[in-house]
């Protein structure tokens, strides 16, 4: 097989790099190691019911984007929700983004106790440092310290500053929070009030781009990359497993948006354990059908707390009546694990009943009748930015920086915390490099 660009990963990202280089007369083709393109950006089906891999929705900072998604979807019903969310913890709901009454029941106490005490004399070193910094120790340990150790595994001395700069903010800081707790300006574009969402679930988004790339890609799932062939000092075709067959596919430009070590082990040479501190980590969504009297008033509900095993449900009934056919009101729970560690093994029966079963649950959720269930696994879900993950990552990407025909693109492939919005921007950028090398 012969095609101009090679595109690692069929995911949101390398498929938004394939439909950016559809007016560049070159061919593009996406191989996606799955049965089914879209990535973290998927929306699966469990019998009648759509649901995605935990919640996504699409909200900008920069308007071009936002109204490029717009024209993309045309034609795919686009829903505007208000979003809301909220913690639950110690048996109450924090509505989050906070509101006024919230700051003063909950969040001002502490930000007022005697012996709060804010330090950002020198350049933190962890995540801790950083919060502690901005808000001081009180506030960390009431609002991060546990819900950071579940979702990441690992406590917030043990995690880089650099999660909380990509996803909170370097402006972040006491004065910003007290303007969100008494009604002033949000810090950061998540928290909008609104947001976009289509009407048949995120993986309306993946399956606009692939739509929209045109007759000069091609996408082969089911394909399994083995080993990069080089010519001349640069990556020139890929060998893949297909149906039990091996296949070669050579390729002028190449964009991955694959984990780096799993890249790092299609290279002939690549200096062994350089990517070994390269690490993600991994997500099972367990979808559960189920009757109830009336739905949580929220699309995501946090639990930082111990009487839940899982992190964040999703409502989705709140998010499309699609997702809710029937008179069913169906939830996704979130658990937040390693690849192959004993929750990534847990089987859909002993996830259901963790979760269910849950004391946090239960007192939410009130009486209800379980119907159909299914269970996905992401074994790479967010790069886990733990402190000192700068090292590794900068000498990988050294390395592969040495090949000029290769981008490194996305969430996944660049290894950054990157939201919808970012990773388009990614792979625009990706598509407008190899046009510029034309």
């Amino acid at each position: 097989m012969k095609t101009d660009v090679l595109v690692l990963g069929g995911g949101l990202t390398g498929l938004a790099a394939a439909e950016a280089l559809k007016d560049s007369g070159l061919r593009t083709l996406v191989l996606e190691k799955a049965p089914e393109p879209g990535g973290l950006s998927r929306t699966a089906r469990a019998g009648e019911f759509l649901f995605d891999l935990g919640g996504h929705r699409l909200y900008f900072s920069k308007p071009e984007v936002r109204a490029y998604t717009e024209r993309l979807l045309t034609g795919r019903p686009l829903l505007r929700p208000k979003r809301s969310s909220a913690i639950y913890t110690g048996g109450r709901l924090l509505n989050y983004p906070p509101t006024f009454l919230n700051g003063v029941l909950y969040a001002a106490p502490v930000l007022f106790s005697k012996g709060r005490k804010v330090s950002g004399a020198k350049p933190p070193a962890t995540l801790k440092d950083w919060l502690d910094g901005r808000l001081g120790p009180r506030v960390h340990d009431r609002y991060f310290r546990d819900y950071t150790k579940k979702v990441w595994g690992l406590a917030t001395d043990e995690l880089s500053p650099l999660w909380a700069e990509r996803r909170i903010g370097g402006g972040f800081s006491v004065k910003t929070l007290l303007l969100e707790l008494f009604g002033g300006k949000l810090s950061s574009k998540e928290n909008a009030a609104r947001f976009l969402y289509p009407e048949r679930g995120i993986g309306e988004l993946p399956a606009a781009l692939l739509a929209a790339a045109g007759p000069n890609t091609e996408l082969l799932t089911g394909a399994e990359p083995l080993e990069l062939k080089f010519r001349d000092g640069k990556p020139a075709a890929l060998v893949f497993s297909r149906g039990g067959e091996k296949k070669t596919a050579a390729f002028k430009h190449i964009i991955s948006t694959i984990p780096l070590p799993a890249l790092a082990g299609l290279i002939p040479g690549f200096p062994p354990g350089l990517a070994a501190g390269i690490k993600y980590r991994s997500l099972v969504v367990l979808f559960a059908a189920l009757r109830r009297k009336k739905a949580l008033p929220h699309h995501w509900v946090y639990f930082p707390d111990e009487d839940a095993e899982f992190s964040r449900l999703c409502e989705l009934a709140n998010w499309s009546p699609l997702m809710a056919p029937g008179g069913w009101l169906p939830v996704t729970f979130e658990f937040f694990c390693d690849e192959g560690d004993a929750c990534w093994r847990l089987t859909e029966a002993e996830l259901l009943a963790r979760a269910l079963g849950s004391p946090a649950f239960s007192r939410l959720a009130g009486g209800f009748e379980a119907g159909p269930a299914a269970v996905e696994r992401l074994a790479h879900a967010y790069p886990l930015l733990y402190a000192g993950s700068e090292g590794p990552l900068a000498a990988v990407k050294k390395e592969l920086a040495a090949l000029p025909n290769l981008q490194l693109c996305g969430r996944t492939g660049a290894h950054a915390y990157l939201d919808t919005e970012e990773c388009l921007l990614d792979a625009w950028a990706a598509a407008e490099k190899i046009k510029k090398a034309l």
